[in-house]
């Protein structure tokens, strides 16, 4: 009989060791060897991924903090883990050579050629993966990961650069460009950068350049050179930036109105216009947000508030 409970109490340990820990995590997916290339390999996105097994003391430490972090990347950059305990998960551990526990690697995609014509351009390919060997803490994990973001956002210099950027023709019909008090670009920018890869075309130019010599705007179609000239002239009174959508075959422009930058509503701005690849609202969310949650289908949610004050 004592035999008997001991077993019992064997089994059920058992079971516990063996549960996910990131099961209905709402940042977190729990992957298995059935999702794991659909998540980490067919996107334009960065993935955090943690193999871990539930027995693991340090990864029991590493929990909260992966999942503060999970929520500070929202958006920007995917945050998943494997349970290595599981059988049916050993041979995908093996395979990316998981020894110890827990083992922080980020998969970084492969850069796209927007220079290409067509479909081929936006082939995706396996991505390389990097062990992360930083400290374990909330704010060393969350910058590394977003350094190895993928940026398709081009810096403009010049206003004559501005100005060749949107006489420019290419697949690409809609540009947005976002007229900027500061240098850095922001991960939310290059979040929707990824969104729309291969259908709007991001760039960012300083509001300090706008002080040039007008003679630039000459070539610009007068819709546009009107809209910049006016631009110019209020360049002094911009106290936040300003996103704003240019259609370079109708020549007309959308500015974002907005107070503050939610990606939802440049969302709502956007997909107005141009199809997505990624992001909220896309078949590809409801599937991840399907895995967060633990269940074989849910719809989008009525509204994904990612609020910053700045882009």
């Amino acid at each position: 009989m004592l035999l008997q409970r001991l077993w019992l109490v064997f089994l059920g340990l058992c079971v516990v060791w063996a549960q996910n820990f990131y099961d209905n995590s709402p940042h977190i997916m729990e992957l298995t060897p059935k999702s794991f290339d659909k998540v980490v390999h067919k996107t334009n996105y960065t993935t955090l991924v943690e193999f871990y097994a539930p027995w693991c003391g340090y990864c029991k430490m590493l929990k909260p903090i992966l999942q503060r972090a999970a929520k500070n990347l929202d958006g920007i950059v995917q945050v998943a883990s494997v349970n290595c305990d599981l059988a049916k998960n050993k041979q995908l551990c093996a395979k990316y050579r998981v020894e110890g526990f827990p083992i922080l690697m980020v998969f970084r995609p492969p850069k796209v050629d927007l220079s290409k014509k067509g479909k081929d351009r936006l082939k995706l390919g396996n991505h390389a993966s990097e062990v992360y060997k930083g400290e374990r803490k909330l704010r060393p994990i969350v910058d590394f990961s977003i350094s190895r973001v993928k940026n398709y956002i081009t810096r403009i210099t010049r206003l004559e650069k501005l100005v060749q950027h949107l006489n420019r023709n290419n697949e690409v019909r809609y540009k947005a460009v976002l007229f900027s008090k500061k240098d850095k670009i922001s991960p939310l920018y290059k979040s929707l950068a990824l969104d729309w890869l291969g259908s709007v075309d991001f760039s960012l130019f300083l509001n300090s350049k706008l002080s040039t010599t007008p003679e630039a705007l000459r070539d610009l179609h007068p819709e546009f050179q009107n809209f910049l000239s006016e631009l110019r002239e209020n360049a002094n009174d911009l106290e936040k930036s300003m996103l704003v959508l240019f259609d370079t075959q109708d020549h007309r422009y959308y500015i974002y109105e907005e107070e503050s930058f939610e990606k939802v509503n440049i969302w709502k701005l956007l997909s107005k216009f141009a199809s997505p690849n990624e992001g909220p609202f896309t078949k590809r969310q409801d599937f991840l947000d399907a895995l967060k949650s633990n269940k074989k289908t849910r719809k989008p949610p009525a509204k994904q508030k990612l609020e910053h004050d700045e882009l």
